[in-house]
Order: structure tokens, then sequence, then C-alpha cells
């Protein structure tokens, strides 16, 4: 089947003249001899080429030349059986692959108006509510409230804060600011210096990146079985920031202790809990419980920031050591031996500070609980397995195993680091796992109730003389008195906090009856708890 004609004269122009083919009856002559021919009159120049016909019409123009003498027809008929391609065939096809890019050109520009429009659409949703909102993140991110509104367009849907609004829907909204990849031409507008696949800093609404490392603002309401009215969403509608740019657990901490504890702390209305003595030990409980969460944060972070990463070395492919032929050939290069020695000297200097640093005295804070001593064993069990896996890792194993079958002399020293690493980290990890049997019996002294801790001190004794007796690591008096100074720590602690209502009443605000009876019964319940754990400590150390 031919294809359609093409009857565009300005692609035609652009379309040299096919060359003239021979006929099947004449002689094919040599290249001089055609450049002596004189042209046919029928080829035009390609400037002056008229656009090329259909098939019904080359039959009337073949006829037409035939009756005025031109050329015969079989000189065309010829073409076509020698396997050419009529010139309507081969400019059908310049013309449709030309055309098709046009197609596809107007298809994109098609798109852009419809990403366009429908960013426009949304901002004609923009109402009071949204700029309420646009405003607070306008105070909180630093940047004008123009620049808000084109972020937020740049989002697929104002759903989020539809639901949001509407009655009976979202009672949170959240919006994060950080770093992304630029949006492509579906948010219905070109940034200018800024191409697809960049990074500039985006909005997210009510979703998260892969990587939470910048400010988040949420918005929450306290009730939703009402629509958000405009005069009144000042009070309906509540915020907050969480900071992650300088990591995530500090950004909570810093939330919960300037935003949350404080709100605690300062409010009365506790319901029932203020009817009874009990309301008010679960009250100090609660503010417990929060500093204790707030005191694991910090030991959480100050975990991962203690964690040591051995050096990473990119200058040596540890891939190509792990056969057996790899690991021989490698022990046989003098060079590559050398090198590995270096190499595996950098991570025992990095180990041998490690270990240097747990053995010093550790600074902590006069008042400082014995939950603390918990901590500090949990940090460290955690940094020194750290090691313990890098060690165990494939291209540390690649490098001993050079080395020894080498013979080299640095794998005696790296033996004698592995096996004190490795002490060091079933010591820390022995010592979590029995003091952590304190953890339960400890509660007393944290919730500053004198007579559920005057009851607690004798479990707790019990707990602390068990663990003399069956740890390996934890039995040493020095250890042991350490543990016991810090309880009785806790204790004086839970003394002021019982006679300044956890802080909120000073001494001398207080009446004086009320202050001296609350010093004879701290003197009850706890000068002689004290006096037990003196002599306990005697009879341990001896």
């Amino acid at each position: 089947m031919e294809e359609a004609p093409d009857s565009n004269p300005e692609i035609a122009e652009e379309i040299a003249a096919p060359e003239p083919v021979a006929p099947e009856d004449e002689d094919v002559q040599p290249s001089s001899a055609k450049d002596a021919q004189p042209e046919p009159e029928d080829l035009v120049p390609p400037e002056s080429m008229e656009p090329s016909l259909g098939p019904q019409e080359e039959e009337t123009a073949l006829a037409t030349r035939e009756g005025s003498g031109g050329s015969d027809r079989s000189r065309f008929r010829g073409t076509t059986r020698l396997g050419a391609e009529p010139s309507s065939r081969r400019m059908s096809k310049f013309r449709r692959s030309t055309s098709g890019l046009q197609s596809l050109q107007e298809t994109l520009k098609e798109k852009q108006a419809r990403f366009k429009e429908a960013r426009e659409g949304r901002r004609m949703k923009i109402n009071s509510a949204y700029k309420y909102i646009f405003e607070i993140l306008s105070e909180k991110l630093g940047l004008d409230i123009v620049t808000i509104e084109e972020l937020i367009l740049d989002g697929p849907t104002l759903e989020p804060f539809d639901s949001f609004f509407a009655k009976d829907g979202a009672r949170t909204l959240k919006l994060i600011y950080q770093e992304g990849d630029a949006p492509g031409v579906e948010c219905g507008r070109t940034i200018p210096g800024v191409l697809k696949g960049t990074k500039m800093m985006k909005l997210y609404v009510d979703e998260s990146p892969e990587k939470f490392k910048g400010i988040c603002l949420f918005f929450v309401r306290a009730r939703n079985d009402i629509a958000v009215n405009i005069k009144t969403i000042h009070e309906d509608i509540y915020f907050s920031l969480l900071d992650g740019s300088e990591g995530l657990l500090p950004g909570i901490k810093n939330v919960i202790s300037t935003v949350f504890l404080p709100a605690v702390r300062a409010t009365s209305n506790w319901g029932a809990l203020n009817q009874t003595k009990q309301g008010d030990i679960e009250k100090q409980s609660f503010n417990e419980t929060l500093n204790r969460f707030l005191a694991f944060l910090d030991g959480a972070r100050v975990s991962i920031e203690g964690t040591v990463e051995l050096k990473q070395i990119d200058y040596i492919d540890f891939s190509k050591l792990q056969t057996f032929e790899e690991v021989t050939a490698a022990a046989g290069n003098p060079e590559m031996v050398k090198q590995l020695e270096d190499v595996l000297m950098i991570w025992y200097k990095q180990i041998e500070q490690v270990l240097i640093e747990s053995e010093q005295m550790r600074k902590e804070a006069d008042d400082s609980g014995p939950l603390t001593e918990l901590e500090h064993w949990k940090r460290m069990s955690a940094k020194f397995n750290y090691i313990i896996e890098q060690i165990k890792g494939p291209n540390c194993k690649a490098v001993i195993n050079v080395l020894n079958v080498s013979r080299s002399k640095i794998i005696k020293l790296w033996r004698e680091l592995d096996a004190r690493i490795t002490d060091k980290a079933n010591e820390s990890k022995d010592n979590v796992r029995y003091l952590y049997t304190l953890e339960k019996v400890c509660q007393p002294l944290y919730n500053y109730d004198l007579v559920s801790m005057a009851h607690g001190i004798q479990n707790l004794i019990n707990a602390i003389r068990m663990i003399h007796s069956v740890s390996r690591y934890y039995n040493t008096s020095e250890r042991m008195t350490s543990l016991f100074i810090k309880v009785t720590n806790q204790m004086v602690t839970a003394c002021k906090a019982y006679i300044t209502d956890g802080g909120f009443s000073r001494v001398w605000e207080q009446d004086t009856p009320t202050v001296l009876k609350k010093i004879q019964v701290g003197m009850k319940h706890i000068i002689l708890p004290l006096s037990q754990l003196a002599s306990t400590v005697c009879s341990s150390s001896s």
C-alpha cells in the first residue's frame, strides 16, 4: 500500500531532486560519460521544485509529457522497478517525522498549559484561613508570604489544607521545610535558574522526605466537630516547631523541654488527680517520667555521636582480597603488604584511643542518680559493640588474612588489641544486664514520695547485693561505692523535691509548721535508710 502523497510545498523545497536512474534496457555508463550527458529537461533545481504529486496526478503528468515530446513513461517505470523509492515516498517519510516532532512539542505545550491552569485553580482556593497559616510559616521560616504561597502551590493538591479546615476533617497539619529535588513541569511554573533534578528548598505538605533534616511546623486543632471559623482561627488552631537541622533527637528534646514540660508543670487543672494524695503522687510520677525520657533522648544522642567509625580506605579494593588465591597473591606482594600494614595501624590507633578514653575517670554531676550508671554502660556497650562489628566486617577480615599469610609482625599487636576491646565489650554488656535489675527498684527514688521510697529501700539493697555477688565485672568495691553514692544523691534529691513541692514552692514561702513537718517526715523515712546503706557499704567493702 502506498503512503499518502505529500503536498507540503515547504518541505518539498528542502529535499533535493532524485538522481535519474537508467532504464533496464540501457547500459550503465561510466561516471565520465554521465557527466558529459546533458541534464534531462524535466529535472529542475531544488529551488524551483514543485510539490510532489499523487499517483493519479503523476499518471496525468506523464501522459501530458508523452504528448508534448517529453521524456517517455518507461523511464519513470524503470525507476520503480530498480527498487528506488519515488520522490513522493521519500518526502512523505520526511514529513511524517517532522510532523511527529511538532505534535510532541504541541503536546508539551498543552501539558504546560494544563499544569499552569491547575496551579491557578489551586491559587483561587486560597482564602483567609490559608493566609493565616501562610503568615505563621512566613514568620517562623523567615520567608515572605509570596514565596510561601508559591512553594505551597508547587504541590499537586491542597487537600491536606481543606481536610484540616473542614468539619470532621484531619486534626493535624504538618509542613516540612528542607532541601529536596526541584519540581518538574507538573508544578505549573518555571523557576528561574532551577532545572529539574537539581536541589532547592521545598515545603512538604503532610508528607515526609526520605530523611528529615529541616524544620517541621505542625498545626493542631483542639476540636474538629465544626469547620474552622476565620474569626476564631487563632483560638482553634495551635502550632509548634520542630527544628531537625541539628538532628532529630536534639529537636525532639528541645520541643519537650521548652514547650510540653513547662506546660505540664504550669497546669493546675488535673481533674480527679487533685482530689486525693494518690493523685499528687501520680502527677509527680508523670513529671519524673518526662524528665527520664529527656535523659533517655540525650543518652541516645550521645551514644550515636560516640560511635567510632573506622576510617574508610578508598585506595584499596578489598573486594579483590576475598578468595584464597587473591589473599595468597597479595601476601606475596611486598608493596601491597606494606599498604595493608599502614591501614591496620590506622585502625589500631583509633581503637586504642577509644580504650584510653574508656579507662579515664568520667565526669558526672554531683547529684547524679543510680540510673545514670545504667545509661553510662549502655553507651559504652553500644560503642564497643559497634567497633566489634566493624572488626568482623569483610574489609578488616581481608586485611588480617593477608597479613596473617605474610606473617606480618603487626598481627601480634592487633591480636592483643582485639582481646582488649572484646573484653571491654563483654564487660559493658554484663554490667548493662545486671544494672537493668535496678531500673524497677529505683523508681520510688524518683517519685518524690518518701513513704514509698522508704518501703522500697530494702528491695534496692537486695538488688545491689545480688549484683555484687553474681556480676563478673561490677563486684569491685570501687563500683559498689560509686553506685551507693548515686543512690544517696537521688534520696537527697527526693527529699529536696518533697520539701519544695517538686520545686514549685520555696522553703521561705511556706508556712513554718508545714516545713517542719516535712523535715520530720524526711528524718523518719530517710535518715534510717541512709544508715542502713552505710552499714551495707562497709560490709561490702570488707
